[in-house]
């Protein structure tokens, strides 16, 4: 395929804004804030967690306390109860008094029981509410990173998306006038993946750094200036230029 010289050496051009575009790209997709936001989401999400297990077992100390405080109350009621039929002694036997010195001993004991346990269930319920106030304000201040980091991102991205748009316009400019033959290669050299172009020197020496075989150098040197060299090896597109285009 032919395409004029002049069109080649632009090419080279649009093949370099191509480049910065590309790095332009992978700066926006691989920014670390994207990373350092993905990072902090996961330590929203596992902090969550947290928290929903925090308040599931927080609600069940409370319903562990409501239940001593109950049994409490019930025994501190009977207690008073037989104390006050005790000290009565209505009706009562020597005997009678002596069941009930007996039964209001068991009861306070069981009474004291209970309020070691009223006592435990209450701590737990405490450090329950604490652990939800903890949690809460973490997650509260992991929030506030990631709309401060996402707020950074956003210009971040507007700047290189401004960038883009000015690269986009110049490499349309150069672009559009070019022969459609050599768009056709280049195009297709880009859907490759490699190398797209590059240019190589009197020497063989290439832009790229690639060694090419004194073969194809040969064959690059005698192809005239109006026809696109592609290189089968490379599957690119190479264009020769004297040392001062390089």
């Amino acid at each position: 395929m032919k395409a004029p010289r002049a069109d080649q050496l632009i090419l080279l051009q649009v093949a370099d804004l191509d480049a910065q575009l590309n790095r332009l790209e992978r700066e926006n997709t691989q920014h670390p804030l994207r990373a350092s936001l993905g990072k902090l989401l996961n330590a929203i999400a596992a902090r969550g967690r947290e928290k929903t297990a925090a308040e599931t077992q927080l609600e069940q100390a409370r319903a562990e306390l409501a239940s001593v405080e109950k049994t409490s109350a019930d025994l501190a009621r009977q207690v008073a109860d037989k104390e006050e039929k005790y000290n009565a002694g209505t009706g009562l036997t020597s005997r009678d008094l002596l069941v009930l010195e007996d039964e209001m001993a068991a009861l306070r004991t069981t009474l004291e029981e209970t309020s070691e346990k009223e006592f435990a269930a209450l701590e737990a319920v405490e450090g329950g509410e604490e652990r939800v106030r903890e949690l809460g304000a973490a997650i509260d201040s992991l929030q506030e990173k990631v709309l401060a980091q996402r707020s950074e991102l956003e210009d971040v991205v507007a700047d290189i998306t401004a960038s883009q748009e000015k690269i986009r316009a110049q490499r349309e400019e150069l672009y559009a006038p070019l022969a459609e033959s050599l768009k056709k290669v280049y195009e297709h050299s880009v859907a490759t993946g490699g190398y797209a172009v590059m240019t190589m020197t009197p020497n063989g020496a290439t832009g790229a750094g690639i060694t090419l075989s004194p073969v194809e150098v040969a064959q690059i040197k005698a192809t005239a200036e109006d026809e696109i060299y592609l290189s089968e090896d490379y599957d690119c597109i190479i264009v020769p230029v004297d040392y001062d285009e390089a």
